[in-house]
């Protein structure tokens, strides 16, 4: 194990009073957290996320990775669908540019 993790870890020790299971948690979040450091961009999208980001169906989604129009892998039963991927299909479609499909008065409704 990392000498940083188990100084945390034998800090956390004395404070939870002997609860070793207390202390591991606290130290791993302690490493998890890094001094508030935030996490990095995802570098993958779900294919809900990446079917709202280009304003398509999500089954229209799941039809193009079928085809093999978008590159995509299986995380479990999951599919994802890499960032590269999606910004590409922006640039080719003008997904970005596109107005919404409802104008701002009607949104207010919805």
């Amino acid at each position: 194990m990392n000498t940083a993790v188990n100084t945390l870890y034998a800090e956390y020790l004395e404070h939870t009073g002997g609860d070793k299971a207390a202390a591991a948690s606290l130290a791993l979040a302690a490493v998890l957290v890094e001094g508030g450091r935030q996490a990095p961009p995802p570098v993958s999208l779900t294919a809900d996320e990446a079917a709202a980001r280009l304003r398509i169906n999500r089954k229209t989604l799941y039809g193009m990775c079928r085809r093999r129009a978008v590159r995509c892998y299986r995380a479990g039963r999951h599919l994802r669908i890499p960032l590269e991927e999606i910004e590409r299909l922006e640039n080719e479609s003008g997904a970005k540019d596109r107005p919404s499909r409802f104008p701002d008065v009607i949104k207010e409704y919805f």
